[in-house]
């Protein structure tokens, strides 16, 4: 066998284990994000109790605040199908406008973030700003259910 000469060399591009450090995501990353966060008040507490798909997003929630991203960059027909049965499996006391529209933000923020994780070319800012916002999100669902119950709480009576 004969063979044309070739002084091609091929190059291989191989990683420092710094230029990896930089791309990864670690605890310390998620830790150093700076929000508001609010937790459940007693009464909502109580009304979520029984709303499985709100326990188990709090779960991944931890998980991710641990800097596990695994089921955030996960298939995301698994995080659509989640967030429907979220919605649909809502506590009926909880279906209000409000809490509805922080459902429907959580679902696009919570999309974003799969998006942007599943990428190996997004620049890691970018990836702990789609978390900061997915965690910010959260806050806000958590808010808007605590002030629904607050609300009925003081009893306020409509205008007629």
């Amino acid at each position: 066998m004969t063979s044309c000469k070739s002084d091609k060399v091929s190059e291989v591009n191989v990683e420092t284990q710094e230029q990896i450090d930089a791309k990864t995501i670690f605890k310390k990353d998620i830790e150093s994000i700076r929000y508001d966060e609010f937790g459940l008040s007693s009464d909502s507490q109580k009304a979520v109790n029984d709303w499985q798909k709100f326990q188990e997003l709090n779960i991944q929630i931890d998980l991710l605040k641990n800097g596990d991203l695994a089921y955030f960059s996960g298939d995301p027909l698994i995080i659509k199908t989640f967030l429907q049965e979220l919605r649909t499996e809502m506590p009926k006391q909880l279906r209000t406008n409000e809490i509805s529209a922080r459902i429907t933000a959580l679902d696009t923020k919570t999309q974003k973030l799969n998006s942007l994780l599943r990428l190996a070319n997004i620049d890691k800012q970018e990836k702990l700003n789609a978390i900061r916002e997915f965690f910010v999100t959260t806050s806000n669902l958590n808010l808007q259910i605590n002030k629904k119950f607050e609300f009925e709480k003081n009893n306020v009576p409509k205008p007629q």
